[in-house]
């Protein structure tokens, strides 16, 4: 079955009222959104209560981010409390942790860990790194609403002997029942192609090194990919928080689901208004939410 397409007809597009704005010409008022506008795959506006219906229909949505920009997890915590107002049979997947996280995981949900003990028993600082800070907002959110929380990483040792020995070689369980990922696309190769050459070792990993980190990120998609649609056969809606990578142009993780049969899924990415009113990069993501960071901090008190 072909992966359904994020399409809306224009009757339900609807643009939020822009209080406060300036009146724009008509082509400008078409282009600049303002904070806190949901935009369609093609930039129209679209208004909220319409995009989490939408969202709310699909068997996997997926909330991408830059890790250490707190205004992303404040517009996924929103994204969460209003998808779970619609569907309370919710889950949430993490790329944060691997998957032999996932009885730390569910103790967080039923309230047996304090936020020290969670920290110290998921080895979060070895495993992420990343300030927790940033993640206790949406963590909370799960335990109040008793969400539950699914681990979809794998640790860096499995994802070495995958690239290193090949998926036949790992025993199923030992790699969780994933199966091989589906190749990359000539455009994700490209992609990952010129954020290996970034690296300080490219130069001289040659085209070896470049095989290996295709691979290495292949196993990274597809770990993702299998753990949100294990969790989407249950019939609930699954919501996945990732690195913007993993799903930005379809490819990654959303071209994983599609190989392992989930048709329903959706991507959204937060994107900084722009003062140039450009639109978004076609093809980029199937939603996009207007974030305007000068606003995210109170300045300090004089």
């Amino acid at each position: 079955m072909p992966p359904r397409r994020y399409t809306l007809p224009l009757a339900r597009r609807v643009a939020p009222l822009l209080v406060g704005f300036t009146w724009l010409s008509d082509a400008q008022a078409a282009t600049c959104h303002a904070p806190g506008q949901w935009l369609d795959k093609a930039g129209a506006p679209i208004a909220t209560d319409v995009m989490m219906r939408d969202l709310a229909e699909q068997q996997v949505v997926m909330l991408g981010e830059r890790h250490d920009q707190r205004a992303h997890h404040r517009w996924q915590l929103q994204t969460l409390a209003g998808l779970h107002a619609l569907r309370p049979d919710m889950v949430i997947g993490l790329e944060m942790l691997p998957r032999k996280a996932q009885p730390v995981l569910d103790d967080w949900v039923a309230g047996a860990l304090s936020e020290a003990a969670f920290l110290e028993a998921s080895d979060w600082f070895e495993t992420w790194g990343y300030d927790p800070e940033l993640y206790w907002p949406i963590l909370h959110f799960a335990r109040m609403q008793d969400v539950p929380l699914k681990a979809l990483n794998v640790t860096p040792e499995l994802q070495r002997r995958l690239v290193r020995d090949g998926w036949d070689a790992v025993p199923s369980d030992d790699r969780f029942g994933m199966t091989a990922p589906a190749p990359a696309s000539p455009a994700y190769r490209a992609d990952l192609a010129d954020v290996f050459a970034a690296h300080d070792h490219a130069a001289n990993a040659g085209d070896e090194g470049l095989e290996h980190f295709i691979d290495a990120q292949l196993v990274w998609d597809r770990a993702m990919a299998s753990g949100l649609a294990e969790a989407s056969a249950e019939g609930k809606l699954v919501v996945g928080l990732m690195g913007l990578r993993h799903l930005s142009d379809g490819h990654g993780v959303p071209h994983q689901l599609d190989d392992l049969g989930v048709a329903e899924h959706l991507s959204l990415l937060p994107r900084r208004l722009d003062a140039a009113c450009r639109p978004p990069p076609a093809g980029r993501a199937d939603g996009f939410f207007i974030l305007d960071q000068r606003r995210e901090e109170a300045p300090a008190a004089p």
